[in-house]
């Protein structure tokens, strides 16, 4: 049953509203705007409407939906002006504070239980609507955490057949994954680049899996990268093109999915350059996807600090000069002066 409060300083108009309602609702009388605020207040469930006389002695009901509208618990609770007087600017002020419809008095019961009557048809409505959509975003919610979980789960079976293959792509796969986490973290806060929320977990997951197509590679390709014949080096460029055409199979194959988009990027693009000498389209400047921008800095920066090509691995100081030094030929200059300006917590 719906629980409505009355409150009107006249004992005769309190009454007469009273047993107009009380048939259908639960009915709150009181008698002044004090009392009124002071159960409102204290009330643990407040009332599903409030009827409310705007001339009172003590305080008037202008006052009264003031601190209403003040508290969070009260301030969608609908509030219908009960008064004599029948002045637009008395109306105006009302509606100005909130208030849903106005009863001129003096009113008969009929038409007072129809009024309210249909305002807490609307009201149930309302709340139906609310519950419906609670739970509709409830169920997406729901659906986006497997989706999530999925991901996740595809990111992990790749990295283990990663790993069986080669531990120091293993290893590499999970370094880039920690780098990416935190060179991320630090773009979404720049608001140029417009990285939502849920796209940072997304780009993370999908940077462990850039080098999935090295798992086409032959054991002489994984092994040692400094000693390479020019064929083999063509055949190892290759793991960009096979890593990605593994995914757009799956791509194809589903709806759009944001995952899959960037772990495609990343795979085919990683490689590219931003003065256009990279592999394999050869693409330049920002027609390089944005998280393979983002990726070819972190990956080149854990290839330094580790296999380097076969040459003596860098110091954490020597691969950040080595970033540096590229800025504007290999990599975009303004995402490698980010990147270097957080080179202390990627160090760490």
């Amino acid at each position: 049953m719906y629980k409505i409060m009355i409150v009107d300083d006249n004992k005769t108009n309190l009454i007469m509203a009273k047993k107009a309602l009380e048939d259908n609702y639960d009915v709150i009388p009181m008698s002044s705007g004090v009392m009124a605020l002071e159960f409102l207040k204290e009330m643990p469930e407040p009332p599903d409407m409030l009827l409310l006389d705007v001339d009172m002695p003590d305080i008037n009901g202008f006052y009264v939906i003031s601190e209403v509208k003040n508290l969070k618990k009260l301030e969608g609770m609908p509030v219908i002006f009960l008064t004599a007087q029948d002045d637009d600017a008395t109306e105006i002020e009302g509606y100005s504070l909130g208030a849903i419809d106005y009863i001129t008095k003096p009113y008969t019961t009929m038409l007072l239980r129809k009024r309210v009557d249909i305002h807490i048809g609307i009201l149930e409505k309302e709340r139906k609507m609310a519950a419906d959509n609670k739970a509709l975003a409830d169920a997406l919610n729901s659906r986006t955490h497997n989706v999530i979980e999925l991901e996740y789960a595809i990111v992990e079976m790749f990295a283990s057949l990663i790993g069986h293959r080669s531990n120091i792509i293993e290893g590499h796969s999970r370094r880039v994954e920690k780098y990416m986490s935190v060179f991320i973290e630090e773009l979404s806060k720049i608001p140029k680049f417009k990285i939502e929320e849920a796209d940072k977990q997304i780009m993370v997951f999908a940077s462990k899996i850039h080098d999935i197509g090295k798992i086409c590679m032959t054991d002489r390709c994984l092994a040692d990268m400094g000693d390479l014949t020019l064929q083999e080096k063509e055949f190892n460029h290759a793991h960009t093109i096979l890593g990605a055409d593994a995914i757009k199979r799956v791509t194809d194959a589903v709806s759009t999915n944001k995952f899959l988009t960037y772990a495609y990027n990343m795979c085919r693009f990683h490689h590219e350059r931003w003065d256009g000498k990279g592999y394999p389209d050869k693409l330049m400047s920002t027609n390089i996807p944005f998280e393979a921008r983002i990726l070819s800095i972190v990956n080149s920066y854990d290839n330094f600090r580790t296999n380097n090509d076969g040459q003596e691995p860098m110091s954490h100081k020597e691969a950040i000069t080595r970033i540096k030094f590229w800025a504007g030929t290999h990599f975009d200059p303004e995402l490698a002066d980010i990147f270097i300006s957080i080179e202390s917590r990627l160090d760490a």
